[in-house]
């Protein structure tokens, strides 16, 4: 499947979950794009990963859930349909619509913010740990998401992630990635 595929196909399945506010629908597509990053390499998957995984928290707060919330999933569920429409643009375009997708979801926070980090910040942790867990070399998995090399290991080894982690790459999985990024 294509990358332009992929981000098509998942960004419906994450704006339908997302509008059914179906938490267990958003952690089995932020599972399979997760997945689809570490086989792609693709900075975008990943980041769409990131989303689905906040958008999976969001739906499973309560206090998101409360009327007075209403305006701002609605504007990120039209940012959603945004990244969807323009799911067949260039990276930066993409890019540029993720950024938007996540300005929103840090929007619902701005008010009544309760923990160290944002919600974006804790997905792209846990998404880079998992895949540095599951076999991805730490530098692939700092660089797609954007974070210190170090923070991810820390994450990693705070929440005892590789203990957890059942879908490890084999060697020849390893093989495969390490040639995909060699030829990039």
């Amino acid at each position: 499947m294509t990358i332009l595929r992929y981000l098509r196909e998942f960004s419906q399945s994450i704006l339908t979950s997302f509008r059914k506010r179906n938490q267990r629908a958003l952690r089995k597509i932020n599972d399979d794009v997760l997945s689809a990053a570490a086989t792609e390499l693709d900075k975008n998957l990943f980041d769409l990963a990131v989303l689905s995984y906040a958008l999976s928290k969001i739906v499973s707060k309560p206090r998101f859930l409360d009327r007075e919330y209403d305006s701002r999933l609605r504007a990120i569920e039209r940012a959603l349909s945004d990244l969807l429409d323009m799911s067949n643009a260039p990276d930066e375009q993409v890019s540029r619509f993720v950024h938007a997708v996540e300005k929103s979801i840090g929007s619902l926070e701005k008010d009544d913010p309760r923990f160290i980090t944002t919600i974006i910040n804790k997905g792209k942790l846990k998404m880079a740990a998992t895949l540095y867990a599951q076999g991805m070399s730490l530098g692939v998995a700092s660089e797609m998401s954007n974070l210190e090399q170090q923070e991810v290991l820390d994450y990693a080894g705070e929440t005892m992630m590789f203990d957890r982690i059942k879908d490890e790459k084999g060697i020849r999985e390893r093989m495969k990635l390490a040639r995909k990024f060699i030829e990039e």
